[in-house]
């Protein structure tokens, strides 16, 4: 709604001197449009900021920009001396699991939800998907948006987060009676079976250097004519782009960790593991 700097402050209890400079400024990058003495959203900031629409993207930009923070990366150090130790990222013993849950909700929801819907919804087999499993799932809401999408479609969604945290989006979306979450590793753990989709969404970095006994694992957990679907970076082998990719890796790879999947890397390990239909695409997502 519109509001000028003094009704915006008022309502949000601000300063209202710096609320006004702060309009500005983001009048200056686009998010808000001026009217009059008041300001409104812009339409793209209306689309993609606002929360609850369906291609909020706050949550996502939220989440991955404080992840980013925590990576160490003083470049001309790393230059001079090499790779140095990374600091152990472990879930202390009083993590609020509520919070961590909400955190992954948010950057899973809206605008990354279509994008995965869409990709599914092209699919020459969608008609047919009956059973899901998301393995890596995370909050799990992109293996939900695929299982909700169809009254007749249930599912597993499988993380190494503990239950407590993916449970609650299982409970929000109402799908309790359709959606069984599961505590475990995808490249260890039994998958079960009987699946005609698997999603596989950002994690093909974990199976570096064993891509192909995962790949046969899933192939084995999937119905005849069942669809694996792998989203992941494809990183050009000479390491000449993506450009977004290459940039998100370049703490990792400074630190001496090369966990980037290569292009063609995972159509290889596909056909090596029975696979015989193959198709792959290059997308552009809100993630690279």
């Amino acid at each position: 709604e519109k509001k000028n700097p003094a009704e915006l402050a008022q309502a949000m209890g601000w300063n209202e001197a710096n609320t006004g400079y702060l309009l500005a400024t983001l009048g200056t990058y686009g998010f808000v449009q001026k009217e009059g003495n008041g300001y409104v959203n812009s339409q793209e900031a209306q689309k993609y900021l606002v929360r609850g629409t369906p291609d909020y993207l706050g949550g996502f930009i939220h989440f991955y920009g404080q992840n980013e923070g925590m990576v160490p990366m003083d470049v001309k150090k790393l230059l001079t001396e090499g790779p140095q130790p990374m600091p152990r990222m472990e879930m202390e013993q009083n993590l609020d699991f509520a919070q961590y849950g909400q955190m992954l909700r948010m950057s899973e929801e809206g605008y990354r939800q279509q994008e995965i819907l869409r990709i599914v919804r092209e699919l020459p087999e969608n008609s047919t998907i009956r059973r899901v499993l998301d393995v890596g799932c995370a909050a799990g809401l992109l293996g939900m948006a695929v299982i909700g999408d169809r009254e007749n479609r249930s599912g597993v969604l499988l993380d190494q987060i503990p239950s407590q945290i993916i449970q609650p989006s299982v409970d929000a979306a109402g799908l309790g009676e359709r959606v069984k979450v599961m505590q475990g590793n995808f490249l260890t753990d039994d998958l079960g079976g009987g699946y005609d989709l698997i999603l596989a969404v950002s994690v093909m970095l974990f199976a570096k250097g064993g891509m192909e006994p995962l790949m046969k694992k899933f192939f084995d957990a999937l119905n005849p004519g069942g669809v694996l679907l792998v989203v992941s970076e494809g990183i050009a082998e000479d390491l000449s782009g993506p450009w977004d990719m290459m940039t998100g890796y370049l703490p990792y790879f400074l630190n001496g960790m090369d966990l980037a999947v290569r292009a063609g890397e995972v159509e290889a390990a596909a056909r090596a593991a029975g696979f015989t239909k193959i198709e792959s695409r290059t997308e552009q997502l809100c993630s690279g």
